[in-house]
């Protein structure tokens, strides 16, 4: 008798599951074949003008502040009004652009620039700049704020270091610290004073 009612059981069992399983398969089929049949038709359709629109508004999120600015002045069908150039037209008017990427410099002590100015020990970021043909100067600055900027000199001597692209801050005699920055056009010393 024990194992009549296992075995019923068992029939039960596999009966629910396979009446689930067919019933299952068949609701699905029907819901796959119209989507199917249909393909993308639930889509909206986009024109072209839409799509240009859409473009535009992409071209305008990436363009930097300074960019919008210029292209605000710009007339639209001006030759400068597409990207390439509105880069271009930004940079030649602007002299204080800098030359390269930001680098990380340590002042071991506190130290003055010609005029007075002081700057305290720490580390600062340093960026050169390219003010007129033989023009440089070199900014030291703590997050957004520029503590000191400093005229610096080209040279052609190698100053020695391992990287292509460099600073450095190194104390020479009399009371003097030599900042160095170099990238792949050109080397540049500049000298801050301490006591």
């Amino acid at each position: 008798m024990k194992n009549n009612l296992k075995y019923l059981f068992f029939l039960m069992l596999v009966y629910l599951t396979a009446n689930t399983a067919i019933a299952d398969s068949s609701t699905a089929q029907s819901d796959n074949s119209s989507v199917f049949n249909q393909g993308f038709g639930n889509q909206k359709q986009i024109t072209d003008s839409q799509f240009k629109k859409t473009v535009e508004q992409m071209k305008e999120r990436s363009l930097t502040k300074k960019q919008k600015k210029i292209k605000a002045q710009v007339q639209p069908h001006s030759p400068l009004a597409d990207e390439e150039h509105l880069k271009q037209f930004a940079q030649s008017q602007d002299p204080d652009n800098e030359l390269s990427q930001t680098l990380t410099v340590m002042i071991p002590v506190q130290a003055y620039d010609e005029n007075g100015k002081s700057v305290q020990p720490g580390y600062y970021k340093l960026s050169c700049r390219k003010l007129s043909k033989d023009n440089y100067v070199l900014d030291l600055s703590q997050g957004a704020k520029r503590m000191l900027t400093v005229e610096a000199k080209q040279t052609k001597q190698d100053l020695e270091q391992d990287t292509i692209q460099f600073c450095n801050a190194e104390i020479i005699s009399n009371g003097r610290i030599r900042l160095m920055y170099g990238s792949i056009d050109l080397n540049l010393v500049a000298y801050l004073y301490f006591d």
